[in-house]
């Protein structure tokens, strides 16, 4: 049954990948990993999509219920190969559980350091609780996979809500699938900014982000 879930989610997300227009994935890759090197550019390009106090405030809640989700139904994911290690680790870190997850986890945090090591360690903090918050999901709720499932779907309908209703322009990941990868990143960045925190930064962000606007805006007229 488990794997029946796994099978019906993934045919989910290939479909709705393919009937996403116009993406072309070299092209994308190209760009998110060689032209938007610095967290300025990252936060700017992610930004000129994100520039709505409400549409930030949703994709700030409902960004980590989408990584949270995510790393549930992952774990789900039956990798024979990597049971022995995973059994290992779990016997030297037993204060904190180590699942298929974590690497992901990790290396997400780690390219967030390498952006940028304040917001990678913050970063870092909440992604691995939230990987964390995804075993402990899974070891004390039955039907962990079908309530992970529910909030997935329902935080991303709340994201095109935001963006459909609010910001009045599509998603970034229209554009360029990869964004979907810059956006815990960008939540971080936000969340620091509303603390008062890393004001110079806030100040280059969005000269930047009102600079990728207005080239958006000729393109569409």
């Amino acid at each position: 049954m488990r794997m029946n879930y796994i099978r019906k989610f993934a045919k989910l997300i290939n479909d709705w990948v393919i009937t996403l227009a116009n993406i072309k994935i070299i092209e994308s890759l190209n760009y998110y990993l060689l032209k938007n090197k610095n967290q300025i550019d990252q936060a700017a390009s992610y930004g000129a999509y994100h520039h709505n106090n409400v549409n930030k405030f949703i994709h700030i809640v409902f960004v980590p219920a989408i990584l949270y989700t995510a790393f549930v139904m992952l774990s789900f994911v039956n990798v024979p190969q990597a049971v022995p290690y995973l059994q290992q680790l779990n016997q030297i870190t037993t204060f904190l559980p180590v699942s298929i997850t974590t690497p992901i986890a990790l290396l997400i945090s780690l390219y967030y350091c390498v952006l940028d090591i304040r917001v990678g360690v913050v970063g870092l903090a909440w992604i691995m609780a939230a990987n964390y918050l995804a075993e402990y999901t899974i070891l004390h709720m039955s039907n962990a996979f079908m309530f992970a499932l529910g909030v997935h779907i329902v935080s991303w309908v709340l994201q095109f809500v935001g963006h459909g209703v609010f910001e009045g322009r599509r998603p970034a990941l229209v554009d360029n699938i990869f964004q979907v990868f810059i956006a815990p990143f960008f939540v971080t960045l936000e969340c620091i900014f509303l603390l008062g925190l890393m004001g110079k930064t806030q100040v280059a962000v969005e000269k930047r982000i009102i600079s990728n606007i207005a080239s958006m805006s000729k393109k569409t007229k």
